[in-house]
C-alpha cells in the first residue's frame, strides 16, 4: 500500500510540474516579428478610423487575435482570464471589451469621444503590456 502511495504521489508531483511548466510556457510566449508588425500596422489603421464604434470592435478583434497568438483558447473573455496576469490593469483591458459588447448587442448603442478614448485607452495598454508597442 505505501509503494502505490508512493507512485501515486510521484505521478500527481509529475502532472503538476507539467501543468505549471504548459501555463509558464503560454504566459511567457514571445510573438513572432511578423505577427507584431501585422498587429502593428491593423492598429495604425484602426485609430484612423473616424467611426468610433467600428474602431472599437477592430480594436476588441485585434486584441482577440493577439491573445489567440499567445496560445489563449475560447471567447475573447475566456482568453482575458487566461491571461489576466500579464495585464498591469486588467479591469481596464475588461472595461475596453465591455464597451465593444455594448457596441455589439444593444441597439443603437452610440459612442461618445469620452467612451471612445477610454476604450482604445485600454486596448492600447494591452498591448503595450503585451510587449506589442
Amino acid at each position: 500500500m505505501k509503494f502505490f502511495l508512493t507512485i501515486l504521489l510521484v505521478f500527481i508531483i509529475v502532472d503538476v510540474a507539467i501543468v505549471a511548466y504548459v501555463i509558464y510556457r503560454r504566459i511567457t510566449k514571445k510573438l513572432p516579428k511578423k505577427v507584431v508588425e501585422k498587429i502593428r500596422k491593423t492598429w495604425k489603421e484602426i485609430i484612423r478610423q473616424k467611426d468610433y464604434e467600428r474602431a472599437i470592435m477592430e480594436a476588441d478583434k485585434l486584441l482577440d487575435f493577439a491573445l489567440e497568438k499567445r496560445g489563449m483558447k475560447g471567447s475573447l473573455g475566456a482568453k482575458l482570464k487566461q491571461a489576466s496576469s500579464l495585464f498591469s490593469d486588467v479591469s481596464e483591458v475588461w472595461s475596453s471589451h465591455k464597451i465593444r459588447n455594448n457596441i455589439a448587442h444593444q441597439i443603437n448603442y452610440k459612442v461618445d469621444q469620452k467612451t471612445y478614448k477610454k476604450a482604445m485607452l485600454g486596448f492600447k495598454r494591452a498591448f503595450k503590456d503585451l510587449k506589442i508597442f
